[in-house]
């Protein structure tokens, strides 16, 4: 006992001294550390900007025309900041818009709000967004960027379902909307991934940057499940209903009612995706749109693409099989079958060189109407981030 109140009482004796000597070394050290200047703080909090310019060269040729044209593709410039501890926002431009009937009066491209949004972030499992954002209708749309995407175009189940809307704008968009936005992960597999993501959304319907033109409002609904790492399968339902309005970059589809405010669509996009960051990359989706109006088939298109690639070092070379039906308007040019070979190289970490070459194969009744049965496309493009 005597021994253990010696031990004691030597304690009691030694920590005040360890204490005072941790305080010292820590006092050192704060005075040792570089001191930030008023500047150097405010440019610590302000936000991140960063973006990427796309720019190469193409070259298409059928039976009836052909061309070759250096392009500016793509030059987007993004913000992301935060607004307190759990609020995040991103600000995006497309300073290269050319969709068309959007470009000035002599044909040059312009600018072109994509994102302004705020993430309000509860948890991982529940996120709120609102403004203007991607909407979550397949990989290619949600999940992926141009900065990232294999290939230098994505398929036609972007362009034509979740960057079109053939009653409110019948041109190619960019697939954003204007609403709010449910988005969570849930099931943590201990691996570094969570086992199931889902994204719910309320938006407009209507062209981005524009007010609601009826009453009723865009349901989105998405869950994506990863059963192990590298591997998802992902779905994705869109509900709505539309009125037609003719714009200069394409004019709506009527439908038989006319002036119907509220003519109901729905959009459909699945698809399963494994990929590994240093092997094998595989990706396929079936996408398909649909109204029918006083049992009339106003609109009726479908999708699909298999993309299949493997990352060699610094080289990624890829083959996409992809097609596109329009059973409403057969003699359309977005009736197809469609090979692309490519192959990818990334010098340094923010550039990438893509080489594609593809190969359109048109149905029969759009063979008959554009008056040729292929299409050749050649594309070298380079992708420069900062």
């Amino acid at each position: 006992m005597k021994k253990f109140l010696s031990f004691m009482i030597a304690a009691m004796a030694i920590c005040p001294a360890v204490f005072a000597t941790e305080v010292a070394e820590a006092e050192a050290a704060a005075e040792a550390a570089p001191q930030q200047s008023n500047w150097e703080k405010v440019v610590a909090n302000m936000p991140k900007v960063s973006g990427y310019l796309q720019t190469g060269w193409n070259f298409t040729k059928n039976d009836k025309s052909s061309s070759s044209s250096f392009q500016a593709k793509r030059l987007r410039l993004i913000m992301d900041g935060n607004v307190g501890e759990k609020v995040a926002f991103r600000l995006q431009i497309e300073a290269f818009n050319g969709i068309a009937g959007s470009t000035n009066g002599n044909g040059q491209k312009n600018i072109q709000v994509m994102d302004a949004f705020a993430t309000y972030t509860v948890s991982p499992a529940f996120k709120i967004r609102a403004g203007q954002f991607y909407t979550p209708l397949g990989y290619e749309n949600y999940d992926i960027s141009p900065a990232t995407l294999e290939t230098v175009d994505f398929s036609n189940i972007v362009y034509r379902i979740a960057c079109r809307n053939p009653y409110e704008y019948n041109l190619v968009d960019y697939g954003r909307d204007l609403g709010v936005m449910l988005i969570g992960d849930l099931g943590d597999s201990g691996k570094g991934f969570k086992y199931f993501h889902y994204d719910v959304a309320l938006t407009n319907g209507s062209i981005p940057c524009k007010d609601d033109r009826n009453k009723s409002k865009d349901l989105y609904a998405s869950v994506t499940i990863r059963p192990f790492k590298n591997f998802n399968v992902k779905a994705t339902y869109n509900w709505g209903e539309y009125s037609s309005q003719a714009l200069a970059g394409g004019t709506g589809v009527a439908a038989p009612t006319g002036a119907n405010k509220y003519n109901p669509m729905s959009r459909m996009v699945a698809g399963a995706w494994y990929k590994d960051p240093n092997g094998l990359d595989i990706r396929g989706e079936y996408g398909m749109m649909k109204s029918k109006v006083d049992g009339t088939q106003v609109v009726d298109e479908a999708g699909a693409y298999v993309l299949v690639g493997y990352q060699v070092g610094k080289w990624l070379p890829i083959v996409r099989w992809d097609m596109y039906q329009d059973k409403v308007r057969e003699t359309t040019a977005n009736n197809y079958n469609r090979i692309c070979a490519g192959l990818t190289f990334n010098p340094i970490k923010n550039v990438k060189i893509q080489l594609n070459y593809g190969h359109t194969m048109y149905k029969d009744a759009a063979k008959a109407a554009l008056g040729y049965d292929t299409n050749e496309q050649v594309q070298l493009m380079g992708l420069f981030k900062f």
